[in-house]
């Protein structure tokens, strides 16, 4: 007998995010449910962490590239700036690299996120666009505009791996926010020009879902990205994996 399920997909550039699941309120064919109950505090942070590293990850993957920038904007001691001043700071700096970036017929996209040490230093990371032609480059913007220490610039990697940039990224606003040390309402700050992910969700009707799925035509599944699983909460089953597009004139996986 044909189930229902639902199958949430995101696009990331030439590959698709697929995870299929069965609607909580109902059991699954061949599959035995176990208990339903609900989820402990500590459990719900960690799912929400989790959501909020996918969501960047999958925003950074969109947005950057290799060649692209990761930068650490550091300070020199007689210029770190107090807790409630580092907001005015980093926005101030911001706009001053924007307006270079149009004066080129740039746009600047970026994603920053500010970091106080275990000394108390504060510090930021910066995820921009490397941008660059005869008269100048965003290196120079940079190093221009950032006069209170050395700015760190390091090249994106060309395979677009973002997952521990972005968890980095996400825990240690956290943990600033565990601690009080940060007055901003968002863990990170992004430009308005970034493409966000659209996740699609639909229901289909079918008996069950092969442990190893098959890609549609034009399409490979990357093996080490399937997981099959079941929901400790609804005690559901649930499958999630990645395709990606093959070049023109292969056949499908």
């Amino acid at each position: 007998m044909a189930e229902i399920y639902i199958i949430k997909s995101c696009r990331i550039n030439n590959k698709v995010e697929i995870e299929k699941y069965k609607d909580g309120r109902y059991g699954a064919p061949g599959v035995h449910r176990e208990e339903k109950r609900k989820a402990t505090p500590e459990e719900v942070a960690k799912q929400n962490f989790w959501k909020r590293c996918q969501y960047l990850r999958r925003t950074m993957e969109l947005n950057f590239k290799g060649g692209d920038l990761h930068v650490q904007l550091t300070c020199r001691e007689e210029e770190r700036p107090a807790r409630e001043d580092a907001p005015m700071i980093i926005r101030a700096f911001r706009d001053k690299v924007q307006k270079e970036f149009k004066k080129q017929g740039w746009q600047f996209k970026y994603i920053i996120t500010c970091e106080t040490g275990k000394r108390g230093a504060t510090h930021w990371h910066m995820i921009c666009n490397n941008e660059y032609n005869e008269k100048t480059c965003t290196w120079d913007i940079i190093r221009k505009h950032w006069t209170r220490g050395r700015p760190h610039m390091t090249p994106l990697d060309d395979n677009r791996d973002y997952k521990g940039l972005a968890e980095y990224i996400v825990k240690e606003t956290k943990n600033r926010m565990d601690r009080e040390q940060t007055i901003e309402k968002l863990s990170y700050m992004c430009s308005r020009n970034l493409i966000r992910p659209v996740e699609r969700k639909k229901k289909v009707r079918f008996m069950n879902w092969k442990p190893v799925p098959k890609a549609p035509k034009g399409y490979c599944v990357l093996p080490d990205s399937i997981v099959n699983g079941i929901n400790k909460f609804t005690g559901t089953p649930y499958q999630k994996y990645t395709i990606v597009e093959l070049p023109p004139g292969k056949e499908e996986g």
